[in-house]
């Protein structure tokens, strides 16, 4: 792919994304004047560096910039609700949430290797009794009135 060709994607990109030549250069940390030779394809020896910052200032795949993916969008990594929610919080939350979650995984009933613990609220011989009775008892369980 010719140096003309990465900037016009870069072009493109920057275009779809509606963002100036300041922020990218800003948020790349180069002068504006190098993103618009990058642009124009005046950039002689392109700097790979410089345009993973470029792509990822974008929201770009770096890989479709140089020709190498035919995505131009990054794979979308799917965050988990917890983690939007945990986002969300300030730095004393953010401290409460982690002293929370780390008093929880030493709780060994929490941990998923530890699937074998006893619920108190059930005879021994709960796991043998109907599903029906095993039902009406979580029901119960959960009834907040109960």
């Amino acid at each position: 792919m010719t140096n003309t060709e990465i900037g016009n994607r870069i072009k493109y990109a920057r275009d779809l994304r509606d963002v100036t030549l300041d922020d990218i250069a800003k948020k790349v940390g180069v002068a504006k004047s190098t993103i618009q030779r990058y642009e124009t394809g005046k950039i002689t020896t392109i700097k790979i560096p410089v345009v993973e910052s470029i792509a990822i200032a974008l929201n770009v795949n770096p890989a479709w910039i140089v020709g190498k993916s035919e995505d131009m969008e990054l794979p979308s990594q799917k965050v988990p609700k917890i983690m939007q929610y945990y986002d969300q919080l300030n730095d004393i939350g953010k401290h409460e949430a982690t002293k929370r979650v780390m008093e929880l995984t030493e709780v060994p009933r929490y941990l998923k290797e530890d699937t074998n613990y006893v619920n108190a609220a059930h005879a021994d011989n709960y796991m043998d009794a109907p599903e029906e009775l095993r039902q009406l008892e979580e029901d119960m369980m959960d009834d907040e009135n109960f």
